[in-house]
């Protein structure tokens, strides 16, 4: 005989998507004669589920602008479900396994089959829709999962069979992994002889298959000790995030006594995303915090792997990897796609939290400009950036100072200092330190008066010479060889005019592909504009083997 379900926990379960597993209870709640719609109207005002509210109808007011209509379809959608759960034998279930295949099967035929296309598709675009198709529950809803099982089938029930269960790490036994479900945190304390499964000259560590938000390696002296002395690189798979620790940065975690390396993750507040940082992000995915507890911080550099969530409309040509700092405020890292799956490659600086986004800036002179879609891109590279008043300026020529920068920051070059040896570059030029960065690099060079000529438009012979310094520093320079640089230009109109200092770097940029011609042309004396800047830069960072 089912017990009967406490208001509070029927309240607590019917707004999110696993309201759909809340719904079982509304078999048993009609005999109690509750209202399911009405429960929602009293759980959207509750702060504490409020996030999760806001989740869907931040996805909702994609597809429809009016907010009413999602509380319209909410409420719909649970009174059809109600009516057919009403109507649904709930003598034969016995255990969390039943419950589950019922209200899944129950809240899927109305969702799919009812008029809730765009309710379905909200739905869809939120963080737990992925975890829910697995089978699995959310962490923070995992206690409120477990009452109301227990309320519906007895403290006595049995374990669901793909309801919220988790797998165990391959490498790992049930005695080394402790769960508590109620706090949401699972802990491997790792085996020192778990070394034996170093295979190509790597040990994998995984708790991808647990949901609980707080995941922790818990790796011994003794273990780190064997990984380095065998030269074996660590990576620990949290799902998520994948770190990848190399052999030789795990000495200074075994020599403080082993590590507790931890993972937690959390919801992304995008309305604080854009107070704090602007307009033009869009989060892609959750928050994921990484500490190494009181050891000092993960080691910098560490190559690392972050998840986002592939959704409709996302653009995946305008995600970068994020460090988001305490006050809120973003750091941008980078991030390079994985073979087409949904994770960016990153450089890991430390201890700290992490995220996905998706960044549109949104320049009003763009238009219509065959080099808006290039500038988008590089804008969410934070490479290129406006000129104030949401203006890009695209036609206008770029200054030897400003392709340095640029330059600079694409390379990643580090500032160390403003000695440039020009001089016509004040050390307080606010291009002086990549200009110098530039310098100590080999990427430009001044003129024989000593002088660098910071405001002079650059020309585009003067940027091929700079582009193609930067492929060689990147390792991947297109030789050409003395006797086919002439051919390579031949087929340009002006080529002639191609000064003999830069004819060897303008065949190589062209042969990579980097600089294009101008209606039939090189124009190698023609001053180059923003917008051509930015697109040879884009070709430059998306070369095969780009660093």
């Amino acid at each position: 005989m089912l017990r009967r379900v406490s208001t509070r926990v029927l309240i607590c379960w019917t707004l999110l998507f696993l309201m759909l597993l809340s719904l079982v209870g509304g078999a048993v709640a009609l005999a109690a004669g509750l209202d399911l719609p009405g429960l929602y109207d009293q759980l959207k005002n509750d702060p504490t589920y409020q996030p999760y509210r806001q989740e869907l109808l931040n996805e909702y007011l994609k597809l429809n602008s009016n907010e009413q209509a999602m509380d319209n379809d909410l409420r719909s959608f649970l009174a059809d479900v109600q009516a057919r759960l009403s109507q649904a034998d709930t003598s034969s279930l016995k255990d969390e396994a039943g419950v589950n295949a019922l209200v899944m099967k129950t809240a899927a035929e109305v969702l799919l089959k009812g008029n809730y296309s765009t309710l379905a598709n909200a739905l869809a675009a939120t963080s737990d829709f992925q975890s829910i198709l697995k089978g699995n529950f959310p962490p923070s809803l995992e206690p409120v999962r477990k009452e109301v099982v227990n309320a519906l089938l007895g403290s006595g029930g049995q374990a669901a069979a793909g309801g919220g269960g988790t797998a165990a790490p391959s490498a790992g036994t049930e005695e080394e992994i402790q769960r508590d479900t109620a706090a949401g945190v699972v802990t491997w304390r790792v085996n020192p002889e778990a070394a034996a499964g170093i295979k190509d000259n790597k040990l994998v560590l995984s708790l991808a298959g647990e949901t609980a938000p707080t995941r922790t390696f818990s790796l011994p002296p003794a273990l780190l000790q064997d990984l380095g002395q065998k030269k074996a690189d660590l990576e620990l798979d949290y799902g998520p995030v994948v770190l990848t620790l190399p052999a030789a940065s795990l000495a200074d975690l075994s020599s403080s006594g082993g590590a507790d390396l931890t993972f937690r993750q959390e919801s992304l507040d995008p309305a604080r995303v854009k107070d704090v940082n602007g307009p033009g992000y869009n989060g892609a995915g959750m928050v994921y915090t990484l500490t190494a507890g009181d050891k000092g911080g993960l080691p910098a550099g560490v190559p690392a792997r972050i998840k986002y969530e592939e959704r409709q409309g996302l653009d995946r040509d305008l995600l970068g990897v994020y460090q988001v700092k305490s006050d809120g405020s973003l750091v941008y890292l980078g991030g390079h796609g994985v073979d087409g799956s949904p994770y960016l490659e990153f450089s890991l600086p430390g201890d700290g939290s992490y995220a996905v986004l998706e960044y549109r800036a949104d320049f009003a002179d763009l238009a219509g400009h065959w080099a808006a879609r290039d500038v988008q891109v590089m804008a969410a590279r934070h490479i290129a950036a406006g000129v104030g008043e949401g203006r890009f300026e695209p036609d206008r020529d770029i200054t030897r100072a400003e392709f340095t920068s640029l330059l600079q920051r694409v390379l990643g070059l580090p500032v160390k200092g403003t000695v440039t040896g020009f001089s016509d570059v004040p050390a307080d030029a606010w291009y002086a330190p990549s200009v110098a960065a530039a310098v100590r690099a080999g990427l430009v060079h001044g003129y024989e008066d000593s002088t660098f000529k910071p405001d002079n438009p650059v020309t585009r012979a003067e940027m091929a010479a700079m582009l193609g310094n930067a492929l060689a520093l990147q390792g991947l320079a297109v030789k050409v060889e003395p006797g086919q640089v002439e051919a390579v230009l031949q087929p340009y109109r002006d080529q002639a005019a191609v000064p003999s200092w830069a004819r060897p770097a303008m065949a190589a940029a062209v042969t990579a592909g980097i600089v294009g011609g101008r209606e039939g042309g090189l124009a190698p004396l023609e001053r180059a504009t923003r917008a051509e800047a930015i697109v040879m830069l884009e070709r430059l960072m998306d070369k095969p083997g780009w660093r």
